[in-house]
């Protein structure tokens, strides 16, 4: 569905997110991360943030198209944290204690204290109190949502699944042989976050749409399916440098016996020429074809989707999962 992209195309798409501006709100907090060792780079958040409009159902109201797509990057900030902390830092004290805030009891905003005053000492105090502070920064936010109440606590629990799609794919890096292509889709597919970004769509919306939240969560659900392919595509090659092999396209090429686990890089100290190795043999059966071809199934079944629901026009929805792709085909080993 979506053509290929040539180097021209890609280098203006490239440009368009390495000029686009942060509001001061999140480029406050995107500055703070930034002083962490080992921080991801300032472009992914001018991705999510730039991207955000693609992602972000039209029954929200144009008044609130900016606060949205702040409101999603900085759920992706606080996600990134706990990414962080166990793929690269093995970090299990400081990652339970931050989960605390999203998973305290029927509150969002962790406000009994629990996982951010009662920790122990192996646990980070900057890094908890930096992601306290993400965490408590887009709840104040989503609280001016007209539905906020409405729709809290299927966010919350959309947000338990991210922590869950975090866990799986540290599994899978650890134990690599464990994984299966089907756990990858049924759990760690959910880091996209795209549930989540249904919820705080809908705390925005001034229709109400609770008859019509099980197709749109279906919508979402090929949407999410379809992202996530995006980005094993286009960075499975960087992240096996990296030792992680938690990409549908390496533990595809696990399941088929192209490559051994005892082949892959060591996740702690990864080997630029082992790693080079199990790159090579991937590259030669094709397997980023396979999966863009379940893109287009997807794609099929989003449409399809589309004409059925009647309570909200999906088109530029739909066509926002085109955009996306063409992004991620564009910044192919760069994020």
């Amino acid at each position: 569905m979506v053509a290929s992209i040539d180097g021209d195309r890609a280098a203006a798409l490239l440009e368009s997110i390495a000029d686009h501006e942060l509001p001061p709100a999140l480029g406050d907090l995107v500055s703070e991360y930034q002083s962490f060792e080992a921080a991801r780079p300032a472009f992914i958040w001018k991705w999510v943030h730039h991207l955000a409009p693609a992602n972000t159902m039209p029954f929200v109201d144009e008044t609130h198209h900016e606060r949205v797509a702040t409101n999603k990057t900085m759920l992706v900030l606080f996600v990134t944290i706990l990414d962080d902390l166990l793929e690269k830092y093995r970090d299990y004290e400081t990652f339970d204690a931050i989960v605390s805030l999203a998973r305290a009891g029927d509150r969002l905003d962790g406000g009994d204290g629990v996982g951010v005053e009662a920790r122990s000492d192996a646990v980070d105090d900057e890094y908890v109190a930096f992601a306290a502070r993400v965490w408590e920064t887009l709840v104040s936010r989503l609280e001016r949502g007209a539905k906020f109440q409405q729709y809290a606590p299927r966010f919350r629990f959309d947000v338990r699944q991210i922590v869950t799609a975090i866990e799986y794919s540290t599994l899978v890096i650890e134990r690599p042989e464990q994984a299966t292509v089907h756990d990858l889709r049924r759990y760690e597919t959910h880091n996209m976050g795209m549930h989540s970004y249904l919820d705080i769509d809908l705390m925005h919306a001034s229709a109400d749409l609770a008859r019509a939240t099980a197709d749109l969560r279906a919508a979402v659900d090929a949407a999410q399916q379809m992202a996530r392919i995006g980005n094993w595509v286009s960075t499975w090659e960087r992240e096996v440098l990296e030792g992680d092999v938690s990409s549908g396209v390496v533990v595809a090429a696990l399941e088929r016996g192209i490559v051994d686990p005892e082949d892959l890089p060591d996740p702690d100290d990864p080997d630029a020429e082992a790693a080079a190795r199990v790159i090579d043999r991937i590259d030669g059966h094709d397997l980023e074809s396979e999966f863009l071809d379940e893109w287009n199934v997807q794609y099929r079944r989003l449409e399809t989707l589309r004409d059925r629901i009647d309570a909200v026009d999906l088109g530029p929805f739909v066509e926002g999962t085109k955009e996306v792709l063409r992004y991620h085909l564009a910044s192919r080993g760069f994020k």
